[in-house]
């Protein structure tokens, strides 16, 4: 079928020994290597010296912006206006964001919510004191309650004498 195809004997076959690439007797210098070429990688490019790198950090943060941040009283919360994107179309859109002082959000409204919830706010108004009668009446109540179980205390004390 196929004629064998004779190797002239002055052609020299290389080895698996010689087709090694990047070997080296010596490891010192071979460990040398691989520590600079690991430290390249590690480095980002700014400190390469490329002029235009992409991976600097930016002088001040891009988003979100920095707004002015208004504490509420109590010191505990935070409230700020930040340019959010919509649930909806993804747009930019103010919301108004509550927040801890280290800067967890505990929630957000926007515009729409915002209205809405000046709405029910007499209503909410009216609750709260409401709730604030009933408090009141409840501890008048208890107090009541309290000083009659002391007189009867002290009238058993005053019969048992």
């Amino acid at each position: 079928m196929w004629p064998l195809l004779r190797i002239p004997s002055c052609v020299r076959v290389r080895g698996p020994k010689n087709l090694r690439r990047f070997a080296t007797s010596n490891k010192q210098a071979a460990e040398k290597r691989r520590v600079k070429e690991a430290d390249r990688r590690e480095r980002p490019f700014a400190e390469r010296g490329f002029q235009n790198a992409r991976d600097r950090p930016r002088e001040r943060s891009y988003f979100p912006f920095q707004e002015e941040i208004l504490e509420l009283p109590g010191g505990r919360k935070q409230v700020q206006v930040v340019a959010s994107k919509r649930d909806v179309d993804g747009y930019l859109e103010a919301q108004l964001v509550f927040q801890t002082p280290t800067g967890n959000r505990l929630f957000h409204l926007n515009q729409e919510e915002l209205g809405e919830l000046e709405k029910l706010a007499p209503r909410l108004s009216e609750y709260l004191e409401l709730y604030q009668l009933k408090a009141q009446e409840a501890a008048e109540g208890q107090a009541e309650e309290d000083l009659s179980k002391a007189l009867e205390g002290a009238q058993v004390q005053r019969l048992s004498e």
